[in-house]
C-alpha cells in the first residue's frame, strides 16, 4: 500500500469522492482527482482537491490543493464538514449534525452544501448552503423510531438532548421544537447517492442493539436547498459488521452504481479524547477499521457485506473511493499529518 503525506493544515480530513469531468482533468494534466473535507474550518474553506499528475507511477505525482468557495450566503456560519458526494455535476458537503464530544448539539453542524463539481479548479466558486435548524437529525430520528438502537445513555441524554432543548428555549431558537427528549443525537459522517438521486446517510452515530452500523436515506435531497423539510425514506444495517461487544459505526461511503457500494466502518468515537458516547458506552471505542462492500436491497433492513481489507492498528481510516482501474483510495489521520494510501489488489 503506497501512502503519501498531503500536507494538509488543518489535519482533519474526512472521507472521499471521484470529482472533475475528463475535460477539466485534461486541461490541468491530472488523470485522477478526489475531494475531501476539513472538519475543523467553516464549509467554504473546507474542500481539499487530491490530485494525480497524469503519467506519473500512482505511488509518485500527487498534491493537494486548497479550494476556496464563496458561500451564497452566511459566510462563515457553518462548521464541521464531515460528508462528500457527487451527481449530476455537483460536489454536496454535509456537516456532522453532531455536536463537540462534550455537547450541545450545534445548529452550526446542521447544513448541506452543493458547488458545481468543474468549480473546484476555480477561484471563489458559488457554493449554495442549505442551514437546515436539525431538520436532518428530526427525519433521521423520525425514521429510526422503528428500529431497536443501542441505548442512549444517562451523559448524552444530558449534554446533547437535554442541553439542546434547554438552550432553544431559553434563548428563542428558531429550531426549538425540532429535538425531542426521545431522540438520539446522530453523527453523520458518510453520505452518497443511490442510483435514483436519494442521499444515502451512513451514521457513525446511533448503531443498533446489537452494534451494526445504520444508513438512513433521504429521498429529497434536491429540495433541502429550496428550503424543504429533509425526507427520510428507507434504513438499513450491516447484519455482520459490528457486534453489542464493539459496535461499529460508518466513517465513509463510496459508490460503484447500481446501488453497491464500499465503506470504511470503525469505532464510535475516538478513544482517550473525553467522547461523551464512549464515557456511556466504553465498548463503543473498540472497533477496528475495516473497508467493506455490500448492495442495498428495495424493501431496507438488513445486508450482508463483504470485507475487502482489515486495517490492524490503524484507526483513523476517513474516506474511501474506488478509481476507474478499481483501486482504493484512503484517506487517513495520522499523528500530525493526513495520508493518501492507495491499495492496489493485483
Amino acid at each position: 500500500m503506497h501512502e503519501t503525506d498531503l500536507h494538509l493544515d488543518p489535519n482533519e480530513a474526512s472521507d472521499l469522492s471521484r470529482v472533475l469531468s475528463e475535460a477539466t482533468l485534461e486541461a490541468n494534466g491530472w488523470d485522477r482527482a478526489m475531494l475531501t473535507v476539513l472538519d475543523e474550518a467553516c464549509a467554504e474553506d473546507a474542500l481539499a482537491l487530491l490530485v494525480h499528475q497524469a503519467g506519473c507511477p500512482l505511488e509518485d505525482g500527487w498534491e493537494a490543493l486548497r479550494v476556496h468557495a464563496e458561500p451564497t450566503t452566511g459566510k462563515g456560519k457553518t462548521e464541521d464538514a464531515e460528508a462528500c458526494a457527487v451527481r449530476d455535476g455537483y460536489a454536496y458537503i454535509l456537516g456532522s449534525q453532531f455536536g463537540k464530544k462534550a455537547g450541545p448539539l450545534s445548529a452550526r453542524r446542521s447544513w448541506i452544501a452543493r458547488i458545481k463539481e468543474d468549480d473546484l479548479v476555480t477561484k471563489d466558486a458559488p457554493l449554495e448552503i442549505a442551514r437546515l435548524r436539525f431538520g436532518l437529525h428530526r427525519a433521521v430520528n423520525d425514521a429510526l423510531a422503528a428500529v431497536d438502537l443501542l441505548p442512549l445513555g444517562p451523559l448524552a441524554r444530558e449534554r446533547y438532548i437535554d442541553a439542546t432543548i434547554a438552550t432553544g428555549e431559553k434563548e428563542g431558537k428558531r429550531w426549538a421544537g425540532a429535538i425531542l427528549p426521545t431522540d438520539q443525537p446522530i453523527n453523520l459522517e458518510a453520505a452518497e447517492f443511490r442510483a435514483d438521486g436519494a442521499l444515502v446517510l451512513g451514521l457513525r452515530y446511533p448503531v443498533t442493539a446489537d452494534g451494526h452500523p445504520l444508513l438512513v436515506e433521504i429521498t429529497n435531497p434536491n429540495g433541502l436547498f429550496a428550503d424543504e423539510a429533509p425526507v427520510a425514506g428507507r434504513v438499513w444495517w450491516l447484519e455482520n459488521i459490528g457486534s453489542a461487544a464493539a459496535p461499529a459505526g460508518f466513517r465513509a461511503l463510496d459508490t460503484r452504481g447500481a446501488d453497491r457500494f464500499d465503506a470504511i466502518i470503525g469505532d464510535l468515537d475516538a478513544a482517550n479524547k473525553s467522547a461523551t458516547v464512549l464515557e456511556d458506552h466504553p465498548q463503543g471505542g473498540t472497533a477496528a477499521s475495516e473497508h467493506v462492500r455490500f448492495a442495498l436491497t428495495d424493501a431496507g433492513g438488513a445486508v450482508t457485506a463483504e470485507p475487502v481489507h482489515h486495517f490492524g492498528e490503524i484507526r483513523r481510516v476517513e474516506g474511501v473511493a474506488i478509481d476507474r482501474e478499481g483501486h482504493s483510495h484512503y484517506v487517513i489521520d495520522e499523528e500530525g499529518h493526513v495520508a493518501l494510501r492507495t491499495l492496489v489488489i493485483e
